[in-house]
């Protein structure tokens, strides 16, 4: 069975891989991934941000994001949300709305394809 994650697009918006149709900013879309159960969060309080050589390995590169009450509420964010009450990696610290931490980018998407609600409920079903 081929797992996805949803999501939100931000800066331009995107093309379906199903239907061809425009998706724009802030449109709820839905990308094929590997082993989602897999894919840990690596989120990090401003104070405990590690070097990059103390970085674990699964993670690419660290970016600020903003802890939001709800993912993709606000279109005139740009970037990386974290859900408020995630908490910090090694601290523990739960991240509360509007807070600023550093997000660890894993490798997990097989590719850049999106599919919008629609195509996303035929490839749910083809499986």
């Amino acid at each position: 069975m081929r797992e996805f994650v949803s999501g939100r697009l931000v800066s331009g918006g995107g093309i379906c891989e199903g239907c061809g149709k425009r998706l724009e900013e802030g449109e709820k879309v839905f990308a094929p991934a590997s082993e989602v159960d897999d894919m840990e969060q690596y989120l990090y309080c401003q104070e405990c941000c590690p070097e990059e050589s103390e970085l674990p390995s699964a993670v690419l590169s660290l970016e600020p994001a903003v802890a939001v009450e709800e993912i993709g509420r606000d279109e005139r964010l740009m970037g990386f949300e974290v859900q408020a009450g995630s908490s910090c990696r090694r601290c523990g610290h739960f991240f509360e709305e509007g807070e600023w931490l550093f997000v660890g980018v894993v490798e997990g998407l097989h590719s850049g394809f999106v599919y919008c609600k629609e195509c996303y409920i035929i490839e749910k079903e083809a499986d």
